[in-house]
């Protein structure tokens, strides 16, 4: 019963709502169509009026009058302009048939003001009523760029007829300055009424303007209402509708703002429907549907008798089970306990497991990356100890000078390129820097430079076994890019000692340079085994490779890295006994001469300085010493922090160089009691985690600069520079 009940309640309520809602969604439509068709004549009527109003703005007569401000003169010339649009004297039957003659007619000068025609201009003497309407349209002058339309009020009382559609045209001179404006004014046709649907009577149509509701047949007090109602309702939207209760009876009330854009004052277009004929029907409605409710509630009565007495038999066997059910939830219930109890101790081990597991691959990761990074320091002492030992076993080179400089480059940008490597840790405890800013480089050299530190590799050692491999170079274009040079001529020397590798029995590596669709080209090609395509789609993966023990899967995955970073792309074409074909692609440098990438070098000083050097490495004091020495310093020595303190409070220094990880007493320790002794002398801090501090951003006290090892003597000259400017 209760559910009969419910449903017959619900449809009820539904069929109620569904008819309010159909209802006002047909009020709604015959309400758009009418405002339609009402905006489409509107538009019809403006459309004509703009185009012949503009014209008349450049109108020279007109111009020349309002110029100099003969309003008789301006008129006169208006009465000829505007014939076959202006009607002074329109009939009831013009106005209902949507005409576009106008009914009125006013020039402002540039300020805004009202210039009023004579007393002899017949039909144009309505002087105090448009004047007091038009002063509004006045003050909005200067935010018209050309036209705009708008409505004022011209009569007294609340009748359609009492407001006017006014049209307001810009005029300017030759050289586009405001002279004035022209303003026609036009009757208002209330939207066509028809019968509103399911009613015999007909809907009310008016206009909403300045707070005020010009609308005919509505008494006073309605009338009151209403403004207060559209008041309200205009705060929130500029379209909707409402229910009001007026004399005559309940209405539905359609507003909508006609040009929310006018510079005007907006008007609202605003009509009332009658719900009389709606709410009967509505009523008879709900009498039909109670009725057909009590006849359900009764049937439903009935049917539940007939059911009550089927189902007392399986209601009293569910009785009878419940107790048996009971006992049988209680014991799966511990068997459920039992059963979480011996889950939660296989996850532990689980847990215990997986975090073996996890240490171990960590174990096994850090051990694949340090064979790689050895694996790269090595590539980059090979040059340096072979070379080295070629200075050293052949004296006749050092003779040649230029040849003894080629040398000592090439060992320099080794040792440059090992600093880069070391350098890089950093990257596993500090973020990338995605807006890293590179100097300009040229490609070709970076080539050059690249083929002799490999040449240990692919000339020596492969004589050396009995073979012969080969690199030819071929620059098609110098490419002047934009990057780091150590990171670049890394990724050339890992692609030649990989295409070494490729060709076990001797080949050809060809390395070419070349400009296409505006990019940098740089293809390294050898005549080595190849790869399959299984190979070549992994050989970018970390710690993947092919060479079994003697790899260490990290030089391909670096090579990718490095050209992601300098904003590049890398292409590998292969097959298998057919070589293999690195095609790099990079952004050209966008503009500046090579020069502007270079850092400015540090030069000799003029004067000499007396530098205390502390470090407990006996190698590190000799290269500074060296260093200073060279540029005509005086250098005095200590191998602790202990040591220095002592000299330092016996000697008088210009300058303090020292270590920072010491025994006894670190280099920040002894930075502090030399600034105790004497705050005006410049401390320069050397340390291998220079990284670090620059990634907390807190600078040891007492310490002017901190330079990261390895330090090469140009960076040494700047810093000295830097602090004897700054002091």
């Amino acid at each position: 019963m209760l559910v009969v009940l419910a449903v017959t309640s619900a449809t009820l309520y539904l069929a109620e709502n569904n008819l309010r809602a159909n209802q006002q969604k047909n009020l709604d439509t015959q309400f758009q169509n009418q405002l339609r068709s009402f905006l489409a004549v509107q538009d019809m009527q403006a459309g004509a009026i703009t185009e012949r109003c503009r014209a008349l703005s450049h109108s020279v007569r007109l111009r020349a009058a309002l110029e100099e401000r003969d309003v008789d003169d301006l008129y006169r010339n208006a009465l000829t302009e505007l014939q076959g649009i202006l009607d002074l004297n329109p009939t009831a039957d013009e106005q209902e048939r949507h005409s576009v003659r106008a009914s009125f007619f006013r020039f402002l000068d540039a300020d805004g003001a009202v210039l009023s025609p004579g007393e002899d201009f017949i039909g144009l003497n309505d002087q105090a009523l448009l004047h007091n309407a038009l002063a509004p349209m006045g003050r909005v002058l200067g935010d018209v760029e050309e036209q705009s339309i708008g409505f004022i009020p011209v009569g007294r009382g609340h009748r359609l007829d009492a407001l006017r559609e006014v049209v307001l045209t810009k005029i300017r001179d030759w050289n586009g300055k405001a002279l004035g404006a022209l303003v026609l004014g036009f009757p208002i046709s209330a939207i066509d009424k028809q019968p509103v649907e399911g009613g015999a009577s007909t809907f009310q149509s008016g206009l909403w303007l300045d707070r005020q509701l010009y609308i005919e047949g509505i008494n006073a007090a309605d009338r009151h209402l209403l403004i207060q109602r559209v008041d309200a309702a205009m705060l929130g939207q500029s379209a909707g509708h409402f229910i009001v209760d007026l004399a005559s009876g309940p209405h539905f009330l359609f507003y909508k703002t006609l040009d929310p854009e006018t510079r005007f004052s907006p008007a609202c277009q605003i009509c009332l429907y009658p719900l009389a004929a709606s709410l009967r029907e509505e009523q008879t409605l709900r009498w039909k549907i109670i009725a057909f409710g009590l006849a359900v509630l009764l049937g439903g009565f009935a049917a539940s008798l007939f059911l009550a007495q089927g189902l007392s038999k399986p209601v009293d066997k569910i009785v009878a089970g419940s107790v048996e059910n009971l006992t049988r939830r209680q014991q799966a219930e511990k068997d459920l306990r039992e059963s979480n109890r011996e889950l939660e101790k296989a996850l532990t081990e689980l847990k215990a497991t997986q975090q073996q597991v996890i240490q171990q691959e960590r174990l096994g990761a850090i051990g694949q990356m340090a064979s790689g990074i050895a694996h790269d320091f090595n590539n980059n002492l090979m040059p340096i100890l072979g070379f080295a030992d070629v200075l050293l076993e052949n004296p006749a080179l050092l003779a040649d000078k230029q040849e003894a400089r080629r040398c000592l480059e090439i060992l320099r940008t080794s040792a440059k390129d090992a600093a880069s490597v070391v350098n890089r840790l950093r990257e596993f405890y500090r973020p990338t820097e995605t807006d890293e800013q590179f100097p300009i480089v040229d490609l070709a050299k970076i080539v050059q430079q690249a083929v002799s530190l490999t040449e240990p590799k692919w000339r020596h050692q492969t004589q050396a076994n009995g073979l012969t491999v080969t690199v030819a170079t071929e620059f098609k274009a110098l490419p002047i890019v934009a990057g780091e040079e150590s990171a670049l001529r890394e990724v050339l020397t890992n692609l030649i000692f990989n295409a070494v590798d490729a060709m076990p029995e001797g080949g050809r590596v060809s390395l070419e340079t070349a400009i296409e669709n505006e990019r940098a080209i740089l293809r390294v090609s050898d005549t080595g085994t190849g790869m399959t395509e299984s190979v070549r789609q992994r050989c970018l993966e970390p710690f993947f490779s092919t060479k079994g023990e003697r790899g260490t899967g990290l030089g391909l995955s670096m090579v990718y890295g490095i050209i992601q970073r300098h904003r590049g792309e890398l292409q590998i074409h292969s097959a298998l006994g057919k070589g293999t074909t690195f095609v790099l692609s990079l952004p050209l440098a966008e503009s500046g001469p090579m020069e502007a990438s270079v850092v400015s070098t540090g030069t000799k000083p003029n004067s000499s300085l007396k530098v205390l050097i502390v470090d407990d490495e006996d190698r590190i004091r000799e290269v500074l010493s060296t260093y200073l020495r060279c540029d005509g310093h005086s250098v005095v020595t200590a191998a602790s922090g202990r040591e220095a303190l002592e000299k330092f409070r016996r000697h008088h220094f210009d300058l303090v160089v020292m270590d920072r990880a010491m025994p006894e007493m670190s280099g920040d320790q002894t930075a502090r009691f030399i600034k105790q002794v004497n705050q005006n002398v410049p401390v320069i801090l050397l340390t291998g985690f220079g990284a670090l501090i620059e990634m907390t951003g807190a600078q040891p006290q007492g310490v002017d600069v901190v330079l990261n090892k390895p330090i090469t003597l140009d960076v040494l000259r700047r810093t000295i520079d830097k602090l004897l400017h700054a002091a």
